[in-house]
């Protein structure tokens, strides 16, 4: 038998250079196994530092978001409490300026220019007439004056400009009220005017809540009603008198009624019951 092997092309290649090439192979194989592991080893340590990185600004992250939420919570606590001191604050200077037109009184409808040139002394005369009072319950206006600002295409500037009046004594403005309630309509030449207290608009917002129902009340023939500071309703039915804070107690209250009343609970229950 013999030692070589015979190639193809007739050479003989023997078994210590087989080994070489293999060894050869090898070496060749774990240097690039080496050089690729490196390479893993070096985006491994990239991807660590990265993670690192990643998890310092988490920890900051989270620390501002717990300081930001104890801020919150701080915020809140304050806002509440300027929210409190606004309403009461609010509520202090609705006082005082319905206190400073307590003395006033608004009459609309009068036509223009009816008072002349002395507005206070025509008041002064003119009211105790219209309202049917005695002779002797003399009143005292300290200033009047005519208020308003509409536009000329407001269609409600056509009308007459309302007229404030200031009374010297309060009791003189609740005379000339309860005169007015008391004569129904009153006239200045067949023309009809109306007098009502001069309200703040925090006020008269609050009353206008219950044009609606009082409508409705007096299409049914109730009539009995109005309105007391700062915004209740006062209803008279038979013998006795009620008063309602909302719109929906008087909506109750005809339910109450029952009979006749029970098609005007109908017309009320859809807006506020």
């Amino acid at each position: 038998m013999e030692d070589g092997l015979v190639e193809g092309d007739g050479e003989v290649a023997t078994p210590g250079e087989n080994s070489r090439d293999i060894l050869k192979a090898i070496i060749s194989l774990k240097n690039g196994l080496y050089k690729k592991i490196d390479g893993v080893q070096t985006k491994i340590t990239e991807v660590r530092k990265e993670i690192q990185e990643c998890t310092g600004r988490l920890a900051h992250a989270e620390k501002r978001i717990s300081d930001a939420e104890d801020n919150v919570n701080g915020l809140i606590s304050k806002v509440s409490t300027l929210e409190s001191t606004v309403k009461t604050l609010s509520d202090k200077v609705e006082d005082l300026e319905c206190r400073s037109r307590r003395n006033n009184v608004r009459l609309v409808g009068l036509p223009e220019k009816a008072e002349g040139l002395d507005m206070v002394t025509f008041l002064e005369k003119w009211l105790p007439e219209a309202l049917g009072m005695e002779s002797r319950e003399t009143l005292v206006i300290e200033r009047a004056h005519r208020i308003g600002t509409l536009s000329n295409n407001d269609p409600r500037s056509a009308r007459p400009w309302t007229l404030i009046m200031k009374f010297l004594n309060f009791k003189d403005k609740e005379r000339v009220l309860k005169a007015a309630r008391i004569k129904g309509n009153v006239l200045y030449n067949y023309e009809l005017v109306r007098l009502h207290p001069d309200l703040s608009a925090g006020v008269h917002k609050m009353q206008r809540v219950y044009d609606d129902v009082r409508k409705k009340l007096r299409d049914k023939g109730i009539h009995k009603h109005r309105i007391i500071f700062p915004a209740r309703l006062l209803l008279t039915h038979g013998d006795r008198s009620y008063t309602f804070q909302t719109p929906a107690e008087v909506v109750h209250f005809v339910r109450s009624l029952g009979g006749i009343k029970a098609s005007l609970y109908a017309t009320l229950t859809g807006k506020y019951a």
